[in-house]
């Protein structure tokens, strides 16, 4: 029964990015991401890791997918008409997607994974102190990132925007 659970929420991951590249709205690209975020919080919680499924969820649909989404919405209402979005480099983007997969691929080649690795109390405590030590530009970088989303959507909603054009 987890099987097949694991794979329907691998098709529903697969389907709703494939969604993501062809929905021409972007407010409904907005939801196939939150489709495609929590399919893969849920794909997390089976494999049994349980710190990146919650950290999926808080973090990734809940933070800054709702900023996203609060952006698409105010600008929607400022504007008064939908977003869409048209792309005509089909070619580059095709080249970009393979040169990425082709790396993607050789790390994972290249790659020990480390079997019965499962959260205890005796390994969650170096994985905290590696995450603040040895990971801290990665770190401060995901929280400049939300940093930047929340300036961003607080000035799309405000009425700076409205006073710099007029």
């Amino acid at each position: 029964m987890e099987q097949v659970v694991l794979y329907i929420l691998t098709g529903i991951t697969a389907a709703s990015a494939l969604a993501i590249i062809f929905v021409r709205q972007v407010f409904y690209a907005a939801l196939c991401l939150l489709a495609c975020l929590l399919a893969l919080a849920g794909i997390y919680g089976i494999m049994q890791a349980g710190f990146l499924a919650i950290t999926q969820i808080l973090i990734y649909a809940g933070g800054v997918l709702v900023l996203i989404v609060f952006a698409i919405v105010v600008t929607n209402r400022l504007e008064g008409k939908t977003m869409q979005v048209e792309s005509h480099n089909h070619f580059v983007g095709l080249i970009v997607a393979a040169v990425i997969l082709q790396m993607l691929l050789f790390g994972y080649h290249q790659t020990t994974f480390l079997i019965n690795s499962q959260p205890t109390a005796n390994n969650l405590k170096p994985m905290g102190v590696a995450l603040f030590t040895d990971y801290a530009a990665p770190f401060e970088i995901g929280g400049v990132l939300l940093l930047v989303c929340l300036i961003g959507a607080a000035l799309t909603a405000s009425s700076f925007k409205k006073s710099v054009h007029d």
